[in-house]
C-alpha cells in the first residue's frame, strides 16, 4: 500500500511536532535522571540542566512554529500567511490555540527554571529542597504539555479513558527515550559499579515505563481501529506497524543492555559496548518520533 505524501505545510508541521516530542522527551527523561541518577559533580548537574532547558526550548519553538504553520496552511496565503493576524486570532479561539498555549507554557516553565537553577549553582551540591522545587516546576510544565494532547488530534473526540491513555503513553515514551542521552553521558564520564548500578536502576524503572507504554497503546488501538484487518490495509495501520517494528527493535537493544551488557559491567567490563548500544537506541528513538509525527499530521485512523 502506498502511503500518502505530506504537503509542504504538513512537512513543516511534522517537523514542529518532532521538536515538541523531543522537548517532552528531554523534559521527562532528563528530569528523572537529574532527580534520581545524577552524581554530585557540578559538571553533571550543569549538563543535565542544560539538556532539560535546551530540550524544553526546542519544544517551545516547535509549539510556536507549529501554530504559525497551522495559521499559514489555513489562510492559504503562502509563507506570508503564517503571520495573518485575523487567522491567528481565529485559531486561538479553537482547540488548536488552546493546545498551543498549554504547550508554550509547559515548555517555558522548565526552560526558565533550568536557567535559574544552573545560575545559582555554587561549588557545593545544591540542597535537596532545591531539587524538589525544580522537580515540581518540571512536573507542572510536563503536565501542561501532556494536557494539550487531550484536546487536539485524533484523541480529542474520544472518551476520557482514551485521553488518559494518550497522556500515559506520551509520558512513558518521554521518560524512557528522553533518558538515553543522559545515560550516554554517564557511560562516557563514569565507570565501575556506580555506573552499573545506575544502568540497572534505570533498566528496572524502564520496565514499568514499557508496561505503561504498551497498556496505553493497546487501549488507543482498540479505540482507533474497527478491526485488526485495518492494520495492514490502511495507511494509518501500515504506518503504525512500521512504528511498532521500530519499537520492537528498540526493545531488543534495550533487553541486550539490561540482561547482557550491564551484568558484564558488574563483572568488570568496560562501558564502551554499552555506550555504542545507547547510541543505537538514540538513533532508533529518533526514527520512532519521526514516524509518530507523520502519524499525527498526514494519515488518520480508520475509525475517524
Amino acid at each position: 500500500m502506498d502511503l500518502p505524501f505530506a504537503t509542504g505545510w504538513e512537512l513543516a508541521i511534522q517537523l514542529a511536532k518532532l521538536l515538541e516530542y523531543l522537548g517532552i522527551a528531554a523534559l521527562a527523561g532528563g528530569t528523572v535522571c537529574l532527580l534520581f541518577y545524577r552524581d554530585d559533580r557540578r559538571q553533571t548537574i550543569v549538563l543535565l540542566s542544560a539538556y532539560i532547558g535546551l530540550g524544553s526550548l526546542l519544544g517551545f519553538n516547535g509549539a510556536l512554529f507549529g501554530f504559525l504553520f497551522q495559521v499559514g496552511m489555513t489562510s492559504g496565503g503562502g509563507p506570508g500567511g503564517m503571520f495573518d493576524p485575523a487567522m491567528a486570532r481565529l485559531l486561538l479561539g479553537f482547540e488548536t490555540g488552546s493546545a498551543t498555549l498549554l504547550r508554550l507554557g509547559g515548555f517555558l516553565l522548565p526552560t526558565i527554571a533550568c536557567a535559574a537553577f544552573a545560575m545559582r549553582l555554587g561549588s557545593r551540591p545544591p540542597p535537596q529542597s532545591r531539587y524538589r522545587l525544580i522537580g515540581l516546576v518540571h512536573a507542572l510544565g510536563l503536565l501542561l504539555a501532556l494536557a494539550s494532547f487531550t484536546i487536539t488530534g485524533h484523541v480529542a473526540v474520544l472518551d476520557a479513558p482514551a485521553k488518559a491513555a494518550i497522556v500515559l503513553h506520551v509520558l512513558a515514551m518521554g521518560v524512557w527515550i528522553g533518558a538515553f542521552a543522559p545515560l550516554l553521558y554517564f557511560c562516557l564520564s563514569r565507570e565501575g559499579d556506580g555506573l552499573a548500578e545506575t544502568m540497572k536502576g534505570f533498566g528496572d524503572m524502564a520496565g514499568y515505563c514499557l508496561l505503561a507504554l504498551f497498556a496505553a497503546g493497546l487501549l488507543l488501538a482498540l479505540e482507533l481501529f474497527h478491526s485488526p484487518g485495518e492494520l495492514p490495509s490502511t495507511p494509518y495501520g501500515v504506518t503504525l506497524l512500521i512504528k511498532l517494528a521500530l519499537v520492537g527493535l528498540l526493545l531488543l537493544v534495550a533487553a541486550g543492555n539490561r540482561f547482557l551488557l550491564v551484568p558484564k559491567m558488574f563483572a568488570g567490563a568496560e562501558p564502551a559496548a554499552l555506550g555504542r548500544a545507547i547510541r543505537m537506541e538514540i538513533a532508533i528513538a529518533g526514527a520512532i518520533l519521526a514516524v509518530t509525527s507523520y502519524l499525527a499530521t498526514t494519515v488518520g485512523p480508520p475509525a475517524m
